[in-house]
């Protein structure tokens, strides 16, 4: 079984990230774009070992050296049970796939156990990025000995295991419950989004302090940071332990607990997927049956497209769970700044004075990184052509996909901005800019997605997993909205000196001139 199992790993790993068309592809441009991306991802590695760098430097600095592997070993285990329950469901039961690879002569126990594994390898990836420049800031200003790097190497490749076993019985039990609904889909984009809002916000809860919370925190830090570590991922301990005190016995079981998980997930869930793999792929009513008569009606085609974008969007739950995600976090801030205050917020952040003086331009960024536009023609596939055939105008066909957006967008928005005003009543200028910022970054978000989908359209993939995570569209307008959100804050930040106003306002014309220059683009471009 262990060569099926490798071999089915390698047939989704080449679907999900598109390599036999980098390999074999034969239009350059194609090639040359892969090779730009490639650029691209090499300088936010750059980026990412620096932060990770400065939060160990820091860490020592602080007296907490001996928690650096503890800290980011649970940083690594949040992001990564939080970005796979969002995608666990439909990777482990892509129903395009399971239909062809069931006739194959391969055991069901090699099928789910290779989609498990295809996520793994990438969250392995991404934990050796996050570990290994904060194991050289480390090593370069403790001097530990060997021990620490080579049971760093070792619990890294352990360390995505028992978050992603977590956040993948997450998605099945998600997935199952929705199954049995009429709506399956609806239920399924029910279910994650409240398990995905549980955990941003208790993940917030985690870090509440009180006024004093700041300086009494940084006065005691290493004990603090411990004990809280301690008491809400041990495992973090257990490789904290392993490198710095070179206790193998604290590697052995960090190693063993991932793994009897895992075994223990995939053994019941084997006697369950084929069930929960019909019940998806059953049609929810018969031929004819709830049909009524009505009167047709004529609708104009912007409005016509944009109720079948609704459609399409709500028909995916990965589409929807990943985009949402932002919209959620804006909501969960505005949240946070009611009902606890700045100060606490600032204290989450680890930065003092960030939230009060730099709120219109936080809420903005989080729904401008992750907009639907970014994916939403790669979502047409390979039905893309058709589309090219309605008797529709190409602006009111981007138009609609902007709409969608800002439709998507606009309860998320509405409660952020009730809920802080009420809570903090600011002034007129202040709540001018308050409203405007966040909703310029939206519509930003909304026309620059849609301007790097059309340059960047993935129309043969096998997995939407792959154009709504995986896609480059998505991973430039990530790039983009910390960009567009880095500039301002970080001139808000490094000087003070500067009206928080007159940033605020050339934040907001830039973002209006900006969507205002690619919504008159997107119907002088060229066809797709």
């Amino acid at each position: 079984m262990g060569r099926q199992i490798r071999l089915l790993t390698q047939i989704t790993l080449c679907n999900l990230l598109g390599l036999n068309e980098l390999r074999f592809a034969r239009d350059k441009r194609k090639k040359t774009r892969y090779y730009l991306m490639g650029g691209l991802g090499c300088l936010v590695l750059v980026m990412l070992a620096v932060y990770v760098g400065g939060a160990a430097w820091g860490l020592v600095y602080l007296g907490a050296g001996d928690l650096v592997a503890a800290a980011l070993a649970m940083g690594v285990s949040l992001i990564v049970f939080l970005f796979t329950m969002v995608k666990a469901g439909p990777v482990l039961f892509d129903q395009r796939a399971f239909e062809k690879q069931i006739v194959l002569p391969v055991d069901i126990r090699a099928v789910i156990a290779s989609r498990f594994f295809s996520m793994y390898v990438t969250d392995m990836l991404l934990g050796l990025l996050v570990m290994l420049p904060g194991m050289a800031v480390y090593g370069f200003m403790e001097r530990p000995g060997i021990t620490f790097y080579l049971y760093g190497l070792a619990g890294s490749v352990f360390l995505p295991l028992l978050p992603l076993t977590a956040a993948s019985l997450v998605g099945a039990l998600i997935t199952g419950i929705g199954s049995r609904w009429k709506r399956k889909n609806l239920a399924m984009i029910v279910l994650t989004m409240i398990f995905v809002g549980v955990v941003l916000a208790g993940s917030m809860g985690m870090a509440r302090m009180d006024e004093s919370g700041m300086e009494e925190t940084l006065r005691r830090f290493a004990p603090v940071l411990r004990e809280q570590i301690s008491r809400l991922y041990p495992p973090a301990i257990w490789l904290s332990e392993a490198m710095t005190e070179g206790k193998i016995s604290s590697l052995i079981l960090f190693a063993l607990l991932p793994l009897g998980c895992l075994a223990l997930f995939l053994e019941i869930l084997q006697r369950f997927y084929g069930k929960i793999c019909a019940l998806l792929s059953a049609g929810g009513a018969k031929a004819g049956e709830g049909y009524k008569e009505k009167e047709l009606a004529g609708k104009s085609p912007l409005i016509s497209m944009t109720r079948r974008e609704l459609r399409r969007y709500f028909s995916s739950v990965v589409y929807v769970t990943n985009t949402l995600v932002g919209e959620m976090m804006m909501v969960i801030l505005a949240a946070a700044v009611s009902f606890t205050g700045t100060q606490a917020v600032d204290g989450l952040l680890g930065l003092p004075g960030m939230t009060q003086r730099a709120l219109p331009v936080l809420l903005g960024i989080m729904p401008a990184m992750m907009p639907t536009t970014a994916s939403a023609i790669s979502m047409e596939g390979r039905q893309w052509w058709m589309m090219q055939t309605f008797p529709v105008r190409e602006k009111d066909l981007m138009r609609s996909k902007v709409l969608v957006n800002l439709l998507v967008a606009a309860p998320f928005y509405l409660a952020s901005e009730l809920a802080l005003l009420f809570a903090l009543r600011p002034g007129g200028a202040d709540a001018v800019f308050l409203l405007i910022v966040p909703a310029l970054y939206i519509l930003f978000g909304a026309e620059a997605g849609l301007a790097v989908n059309r340059r960047l359209p993935v129309f043969d993939w096998e997995n939407e997993t792959r154009v709504v995570k995986q896609s480059a569209s998505t991973f430039v307008m990530v790039v983009a909205g910390v960009i567009s959100g880095g500039v301002p804050l970080g001139i808000l930040l490094g000087f003070p000196m500067i009206p928080a106003r007159a940033v605020y306002a050339l934040t907001a014309a830039a973002l209006g001139m900006a969507a205002v220059g690619l919504e008159f683009a997107q119907g002088r471009g060229k066809q797709i």
